[in-house]
């Protein structure tokens, strides 16, 4: 499984940083594992909320060689919601592969088309700009059909150890609970 983190100026840090740990981490533990997680982006260097620097493993627009994109939220979202190109390329992606958000990346989603009627989660800021289109969820991770949907910044963790058990294996999800230290982790 081949998984895309996009970037952009302005990504919330840990959005990004939290999935992409839990998942990297699980390839550590199982070399084998059948799981490749890159940073895309549309340009080499990416500047976070914070300040944190980022290098895109993937300079390219297009989604094509992904399985499943992953898309953060941060104040920088305003700009891609501005980008009818990538808001396509997300549509054209999000209705036949698996394609999530992490806190207000749900609003990229929701620009892109691909929210509506469907339940959904963001962060706790933002929870009412989803709901002239979809049915809001309290929870920490929602999935609906191919569009999982996380809460704020530190749900991307849990997003990640969701898409290790649900992917792969609950068991591989709670060894990389354990081993990041992780005690929020409800498997259910």
């Amino acid at each position: 499984m081949r998984i895309g983190i996009y970037l952009f100026d302005g990504v919330e840090e840990l959005d990004a940083v939290g999935v992409y740990e839990v998942l990297a981490k699980a390839k550590q533990l199982h070399p084998t594992l059948d799981l490749v997680v890159r940073f895309r982006a549309l340009k080499e260097e990416i500047t976070g909320a914070l300040g944190m620097k980022f290098l895109a493993h993937d300079v390219r627009r297009d989604f094509s060689d992904c399985d499943m994109v992953i898309v953060p939220g941060g104040p920088g979202r305003t700009e891609l919601l501005k980008d009818a190109a990538l808001l396509q390329a997300l549509l054209d992606f999000g209705t036949e592969r698996p394609i999530a958000s992490v806190c207000t990346g749900a609003l990229v989603l929701k620009e892109a088309g691909l929210l509506a009627g469907r339940r959904v989660t963001t962060h706790q800021g933002a929870l009412d700009d989803l709901r002239d289109v979809a049915e809001v969820v309290e929870e920490r991770v929602v999935e609906d059909g191919l569009v999982t949907t996380a809460a704020g910044v530190s749900a991307s963790i849990d997003l990640g150890l969701h898409l290790l058990r649900k992917h792969f294996d609950p068991e591989l999800a709670r060894e990389v609970a354990d081993r990041i230290e992780y005690q929020g982790y409800q498997n259910p």
